[in-house]
C-alpha cells in the first residue's frame, strides 16, 4: 500500500465518518459498551485469579495426627504426603509447637492454658499443613488423604467451601462476560454492517466513476474497510481511557471503606491490569470494526 494511497484512504473513511454521523456514533457506542463489559469482567477475573492465587497459601490442608501414631513413623507419613499429586510441601507442627502458638495469641491471658499439660497429655493434636500446587486441586489432594482417616490421621481439614465459591464466582464471570460480549460484538457487528452500507449507498456515483476510469477493486474497497477499522478503534478506546482513569481511584476508595481489606487480600495494580488489557481491548475493538466493515463491502459493495 503506497503511503499517497494510504493518506487518501485515510481522509476519505473519516469524511464518510463525519457524513454519516448518527450511525457512525450508534456504531461507536455499542462497541464501547462491548469493550467496556470486557474491561469491566477482565478486572474482576484478574483481580479474583490473584486473590486465589495470593490465598493458596492461607487456604492450606490441615491433617490431624491420631494420638496412638508413634512419633516414629512421622517421617513415613510425611513422605507419603509429598508423593500425592499436586502436593509442593509438607510442614509439620508438634503439639508443643502449636500450644506455643496458642499461647502467643493469647498472651493477654496467660493463664489460659496454664496446667493443661501438666500430665503430658497432648492438648492440641500434631499436624501436617499442606500446600497444593494449584487452589482447584486442594479437592483432589483431601480425598486422597482421607483415605488414611481412622489409621493414621484423627481429621482432614481444608477450606474446600470457601474455594469452592471463589472459584464459582470467577466462573461465573467469565461465562456471563462471554455472553454479554458475543451478544454486544453481533449487534455492533451488524450496526457497522449498515453503516458501510449507507457510505457505499451515498457515494455510488463516485464509485461508478472510479470504476470507470480504471480504479481497482481493493483501491475502492479500502476505504470502506479503514472506516470500520477506526470506528472500532474509537469505540474501543473511550472505555478503555476511562476505566484506565478510574481503576486507580475505585482502590483508593474501596481502602479507605474497607481499611482492613490490605490485610486481606491484594488488588492487582493499575500496570498489571492494563499492560495486557489495553493491547488486547483495542484489538478487539479493531477486528469487530473490521468484520463489520469487511462483511458490508461483500455484501454492497460489488466491485
Amino acid at each position: 500500500m503506497k503511503l499517497r494511497n494510504l493518506r487518501y484512504y485515510l481522509r476519505e473513511s473519516f469524511l464518510s465518518i463525519i457524513r454519516n454521523q448518527l450511525m457512525s456514533v450508534a456504531s461507536m457506542i455499542t462497541v464501547s459498551c462491548c469493550i467496556f463489559v470486557l474491561t469491566f469482567s477482565y478486572i474482576l477475573v484478574a483481580n479474583v485469579d490473584h486473590v486465589l492465587s495470593g490465598v493458596e497459601d492461607d487456604l492450606m490442608i490441615s491433617v490431624f495426627v491420631l494420638d496412638e501414631v508413634p512419633d516414629g513413623r512421622l517421617r513415613e507419613i510425611e513422605a507419603r504426603i509429598l508423593s500425592i499429586d499436586h502436593v509442593i510441601y509438607v510442614d509439620f507442627i508438634s503439639s508443643e509447637e502449636a500450644m506455643a502458638s496458642f499461647g502467643a495469641r493469647y498472651s493477654d491471658n496467660p493463664d489460659f492454658f496454664a496446667g493443661l499439660d501438666i500430665y503430658g497429655i497432648r492438648i492440641l493434636p500434631r499436624t501436617f499443613n499442606i500446600g497444593v500446587d494449584n487452589i482447584i486441586y486442594q479437592d483432589q489432594v483431601r480425598r486422597v488423604l482421607e483415605r488414611y482417616v481412622g489409621t493414621d490421621f484423627e481429621q482432614v481439614r481444608n477450606a474446600q467451601e470457601t474455594v469452592d465459591t471463589l472459584i464459582s464466582i470467577n466462573n461465573a464471570i467469565r461465562i456471563a462476560s462471554i455472553i454479554i460480549i458475543l451478544f454486544l460484538s453481533s449487534v455492533s457487528i451488524i450496526i457497522i454492517i449498515n453503516t458501510i452500507k449507507l457510505t457505499v449507498s451515498s457515494r455510488q456515483s463516485e464509485i461508478n466513476i472510479m470504476q470507470y476510469v480504471g480504479a481497482t477493486a481493493w483501491f475502492i474497497r479500502w476505504p470502506f474497510i479503514i472506516e470500520g477499522m477506526i470506528i472500532g478503534f474509537l469505540g474501543a478506546l473511550v472505555p478503555v481511557l476511562i476505566t484506565f482513569a478510574s481503576y486507580g481511584e475505585i482502590i483508593r476508595r474501596v481502602d479507605y471503606a474497607f481499611p482492613a481489606r490490605s490485610e486481606l487480600f491484594e488488588f492487582l495494580s493499575t500496570h498489571e491490569v492494563f499492560v495486557i488489557l489495553i493491547p488486547f481491548a483495542l484489538f478487539l475493538g479493531v477486528l469487530i470494526g473490521s468484520v463489520g466493515s469487511v462483511t458490508s463491502v461483500r455484501r454492497h459493495l460489488h466491485v
